[in-house]
């Protein structure tokens, strides 16, 4: 049947020579712009890599072949089936690709056995599918079955492959399952566990491979045209900004540190991000963030400097629903945006911004990751704000630092305050780097530690609001802060409508973003109290006189500390009086749930020096380190050290990259509804359900998508019991839970706050 028509997709239509041709065009354009990066670290032992390259991009979808899988493209494209066939239409078409190149590996030149496997499985995985543990099952026959059956009658259909320089020979089964097992001790690991220089030879050539198929498949660049004169955009938008740029601190110790990893320990407002640029230079860069709304502020600021022509990427969970709001608000049409989110979720735009999820877990290697790991061989790594992160996660992303680092990558650590053992960890593990360290010359906080609860003090928040207009108080838990907010609300009577808001996690997508964009309306900025949890530390740009805040441990308190006076950027404040009062003693809130209760005892103890005083900002570094080098920070610093030896291990790893996100964000959360929103929404709803299930246009669907998570908020497993899930609508659960449009999500009893 030689001239057969043989499909690789079906919508649109397009044929296994097209899209084999164009996913080898994408990975020789892919070593054409990065090459010499990538080739820096490819192994000098192994074979030249533009040719394995080419070799697994030839080879990689040949499996489409198999009748079963054509019929089921051809009935999509409404023709002819090639054959009545009973065999299973869901063998991997990459599992039946490797019974090709296990044939023609000696006509290529491929005679090393260990290459042999990493070429074999390159192609094997480029795809995954749940079905693969059970085809490589020893007493399982079903891929020999095939392979007999179908391939090797049918390979002859394949015979435009002399086109691309290859003449097939007849595929077979020998040796496959052998190269393909996963076991721990089987051939494959054997191979990888004794030749690191096999492991980074594989991560690059299957990540790339990946990179090139996801691309050609999306009709996309592999990559998009990098920046060019990325110093002189930077200093343009300074000196719109009426900032003296001819004095920079960032321009003078530019040419020390540009070729080199980068740790800056700086002050909130010493201009990290342009320090960060600069460094970069015009490289590929992934700029990442704790938090999706510091994520969308900065992708505003990257905009203002480059322009926007579409090379700027958003990469987080709900991106999607910030740039479809940006079509709203311009005149920007809905195809641009979505292909906006293509480009990004390809990563194949020069800068993107992204939470750090998007890119370290694939730290915890779930089939794919090799994608991310091949991509940031060739980028740079922006991680703003690492303090931000729990200990594990902290871990993950360090661990992930050392690996990409390893495969070429170069990272930029920006932080405010950073904990001893994580520089410890850099220090032994990271390679080529500088720190510096860069504070404003301001003192601007004095403080008072208060041996006090800090709900006794509702009085006092009420009479400097009076004076000051603005104040912000910060608790540990939701449960605390919805307390303190009621009892404001009752002291404040008829002035509480426009002059108290409650922030923090538990409300659901489209009523926190109500809340966020009125607090952070330049043109009528919030005058009132906000009482809030940590969700203000990492994520937010404002600006509050005065703060009353719980205590917790000093790098939290440095954060929430920069929320006052934020704008001032010298000279120290004349207070008569402290701007930032902490509350200290046995019924503050979160100590031994949210926060380790020997890291708060540590921090008051350090703060009892400086009560009364004006501090500094190195004073604040100083509290810090003190702290995490004390026997205080000993719990969380093994937290640390064990999450980094399970890494070390291999044992944290994910089934699928959704169970990565679970490992990752160190929950085990679900989307929920509350049913006060569910029982009063219903019908726009299920509308909006049944668009995304049934509509196949992708604009309406994507806004319906949208739409729906407005309705949800994603909630720990443990805090909602079977008996509260009213229903399931797919995997979104209604919840049993009062909800407030004003307070948020009202469990019966405190527990620290969900992500």
């Amino acid at each position: 049947m030689a001239g057969v028509v043989i499909y690789a997709k079906s919508k649109p239509p397009e044929t296994l020579f097209d899209h084999t041709r164009a996913v080898v065009g994408s990975a020789l354009s892919l070593l054409e712009e990065y090459g010499n990066r990538i080739k820096s670290s490819w192994p000098e032992s192994i074979a030249d890599l533009s040719r394995l390259l080419r070799i697994v991009a030839t080879y990689h979808d040949l499996g489409k072949n198999y009748t079963p899988f054509q019929n089921v493209l051809r009935k999509s494209i409404k023709i002819d089936p090639l054959a009545v066939s009973s065999l299973d239409p869901h063998i991997p078409h990459s599992f039946l690709s490797t019974s090709f190149f296990l044939a023609d590996a000696s006509d290529l030149g491929v005679e090393d056995l260990y290459l042999k496997a990493l070429l074999t499985r390159a192609i094997a995985f480029h795809h995954h599918r749940e079905i693969m543990e059970k085809l490589v099952d020893p007493d399982n026959e079903l891929l020999k079955e095939v392979i007999k059956e179908d391939i090797q009658p049918n390979y002859e259909r394949l015979d435009f492959m002399k086109e691309l320089g290859i003449i097939l020979n007849r595929p077979g089964f020998k040796g496959i399952k052998r190269v393909l097992s996963g076991t721990w001790d089987s051939y494959w690991e054997s191979v990888v566990r004794n030749n690191p220089e096999y492991q980074t030879a594989y991560t690059l050539l299957a990540g790339l491979l990946m990179k090139a198929d996801h691309s050609a498949s999306a009709h996309l660049p592999a990559e998009f045209e990098p920046f060019a004169n990325t110093k002189d955009s930077i200093l343009k938008y300074l000196a719109e900004k009426k900032i003296d740029v001819s004095s920079l601190w960032q321009m003078e110790i530019l040419d020390s540190i540009r070729e080199k990893n980068v740790i800056l320990i700086a002050s909130t407002g010493m201009g990290k991000t342009e320090l960060a640029l600069l460094w970069n230079g015009d490289e590929k860069l992934f700029y990442t963030l704790p938090l999706r709304t510091s994520v969308n502020a900065m992708f505003g600021r990257m905009l203002s400097v480059f322009g926007d022509d579409g090379r700027i990427g958003l990469l987080h969970s709900t991106a999607s629903a910030y740039l479809l709001k940006e079509i709203d608000e311009s005149d920007k049409q809905a195809g641009e945006m979505v292909g906006l989110i293509d480009r990004a979720k390809q990563l194949s735009l020069p800068l993107s911004v992204s939470t750090a999820d998007q890119l370290f877990t694939s730290t915890f290697k779930y089939p794919g990751y090799e994608k991310v790991y091949a991509t940031l061989s060739y980028s740079n790594i922006v991680i703003d704000e690492l303090q931000a992160y729990n200990p594990e996660i902290a871990a993950a992303i360090l661990w992930g630092l050392k690996e990409v680092t390893e495969l070429g990558s170069k990272f930029c650590l920006m932080t405010a305050t950073l904990p001893g053992f994580y520089l410890d960890f850099v220090k032994e593990n990271l390679p080529d780097f500088v720190i510096e360290r860069r504070f404003l010359p301001v003192s601007k906080h004095q403080i008072e530690l208060l041996n006090d609860n800090i709900m006794g003090y509702c009085d006092s928040i009420v009479a400097s609001w009076k004076e000051k207009e603005r104040v912000l108080v910060v608790v540990n838990t939701v449960k605390r802060a919805q307390i303190i907010y009621e009892e404001l609300k009752r002291k404040l009577g008829n002035e509480s409508e426009n002059n108290l808001m409650l922030l923090h996690s538990g409300f659901i997508l489209r009523d926190r973003s109500s809340k966020e964009e009125r607090l952070l309306d330049k043109d009528n900025p919030f005058k009132g109290i906000v009482v809030s949890t940590q969700v203000v530390e990492a994520s937010l740009d404002i600006d509050f006189p005065v703060l009353f805040t719980e205590i917790a441990p000093a790098d939290s308190l440095v954060q929430r500390m920069g929320r006052v006076e934020r704008k001032i950027r010298g000279g120290k404040l004349n207070l008569e009086k402290p701007n930032v009062l902490i509350f200290w003693n046995d019924e503050t809130s979160g100590v031994g749930s949210v926060y380790d209760r020997n890291l708060v005892t540590g921090t008051g103890k350090l703060l009892e020096n400086y009560s009364g005083k004006t501090v500094s900002e190195e004073d604040k570094q100083d509290i810090v380190n003190a702290l995490y080098y004390s026997d205080n920070a000993k719990k969380v610093k093994e937290k640390f050290e064990k999450a980094i030896e399970m890494l070390k291990l291999g044992i944290l790893r994910a089934k699928n990259r959704d169970d990565a996100q679970k490992l990752f964000r160190d929950i085990s959360s679900i989307e929920c509804i509350p049913f006060t929103v569910y029982e009063k929404e219903e019908d726009a709803i299920l509308k909006l359900v049944e668009t995304v299930e049934s509509s196949t246009e992708r604009i309406p669907r994507l806004r319906a998508t949208t739409k729906l998570q407005g309705y949800t908020l994603s909630v720990k497993r443990s805090r909602v019991p079977d008996s509260k899930i009213v229903k399931l609508i797919g995997s979104i659960a209604v919840i049993n839970i009062p909800y407030d449009v004003d307070a948020g999500i009202q469990y019966e009893e405190e527990e620290s706050p969900f992500v």
